[in-house]
């Protein structure tokens, strides 16, 4: 559980070590007198700095109304070009120099600027990866403690859904000497792609024989290893990242145009909308086994915009999951449409990635639609491949 308290999109209390970001916890915002009052998108701009700059920085001050601070850090110069690089983007408003670092500040959450495609499908893979893995997203490796087989990489894919094989014979096209020389013994390799060619059923019973642990999470070694030495190289993890993007992104496009079909009236192009589809499809295949159930609360609550309308979408698709994941899938999509973790029969899903789910409009959402994303994709895939961002 998030130990955050919430007043609408402002922090205003909590667990002082709880990180809202990758490098803020939430007692350094607190005020003098203990008190705090930031608002989720300054935290969010302040990470897009520490992200840009590189090294450490400190929040020195937050302004009583929670839209600015004063920041500081060793390099003076560094603070400041790194804070011009995110106002050049519209994220902040103003950057003062201060006696004890630099005031910088947002605008009023409704005049933030929209983000481009790629930025947003950038935002949707991580948020997501967040949720199925933990550490370095392109080595995660999980046994078959769900019946699926094994699980690798940011979206966890699988033999049991079919999109572990795929990936691989991607890599094994493009080079498969890079692929032997993640194997220390060959004939490891040589019986792994003989796994590739074999019916899903004998696929999971292989992994199976490689699983072990409480829960059988874990993968025996040496098998755990040569996952992870795959998830290293370079070319792998941009073949993944294009793969993952491709695939759910166009299932994301076909959940938004069913929901637009409902109601041609509402366009969905919201980025916290476009990342709740997204993980639903990841983690759900499409809205299919709840479109009957969406449409009706559709025609009967009438939803006035398009985040009523994808909550309805995710909740009612939430639901078709096993009951032991129902609370879970709901947590984790209505938290991602309000940026604030969702609790839903004391089950609560986030992860340190909320801080990207911007309250904003995404561009070109027509190309996601349409399928002509190819140019995005290619920045995207070499963006999280190499552990950098679009963002900042």
């Amino acid at each position: 559980m998030w130990t955050v308290n919430w007043d609408g999109d402002f922090v205003v209390g909590g667990d002082g070590n709880q990180r809202l970001t990758p490098s803020f916890r939430l007692k350094e915002f607190r005020k003098a007198d203990g008190s705090v009052r930031v608002h989720r998108e300054l935290v969010s701009a302040l990470q897009l700095v520490r992200e840009r700059l590189g090294q450490s920085l400190s929040v020195v001050r937050t302004q009583p109304d929670g839209f600015g601070a004063v920041v500081s850090g060793d390099s003076a110069p560094d603070v400041r070009a790194a804070a011009v690089a995110i106002r050049d983007r519209g994220i902040f408003t103003t950057i003062d120099v201060e006696p004890d670092g630099f005031g910088v500040r947002i605008p009023l959450p409704e005049r933030l600027p929209p983000l481009g495609l790629d930025e947003a499908l950038e935002t949707a893979f991580s948020v997501t990866a967040a949720f199925e893995t933990a550490g370095d997203k392109f080595q995660q490796i999980t046994g078959n403690f769900d019946g699926a087989g094994l699980s690798f990489g940011p979206a966890q894919v699988n033999f049991g859904s079919g999109t572990l094989v795929p990936l691989f014979r991607k890599f094994i096209a493009a080079d498969q000497n890079a692929l032997r020389a993640c194997f220390s013994d060959p004939d490891d390799c040589d019986d792994f792609m003989s796994v590739l060619d074999r019916p899903a059923p004998q696929q999971i019973q292989w992994a199976t024989s490689i699983t072990t642990g409480r829960g059988g999470h874990e993968v025996v070694e040496p098998w755990r290893s040569y996952f992870q030495e795959t998830g290293r190289v370079p070319l792998f993890r941009e073949i993944t990242a294009e793969s993952i993007l491709s695939d759910y992104g166009a299932k994301a496009a076909r959940a938004v145009t069913a929901l637009e079909t409902l109601r041609p009236d509402i366009r969905v192009d919201r980025l916290r909308c476009i990342c709740a589809l997204y993980d639903l499809v990841v983690q759900q295949g499409s809205l299919d086994k709840a479109w009957a159930e969406i449409a009706q609360r559709v025609a009967v609550e009438k939803p006035a915009n398009q985040v009523d309308l994808v909550r309805i979408a995710v909740e009612e698709r939430g639901r078709k999951a096993l009951p032991q994941w129902q609370a879970d899938a709901v947590s984790r999509r209505v938290g991602i449409l309000t940026g604030v973790p969702f609790t839903v029969d004391d089950r609560q899903r986030a992860n340190i990635n909320f801080y990207m789910l911007r309250d904003v409009r995404v561009t070109s959402v027509d190309r996601l639609l349409a399928g002509t994303v190819a140019e995005e994709l290619k920045r995207v895939r070499a963006a999280v491949a190499s552990g950098n961002t679009l963002l900042a």
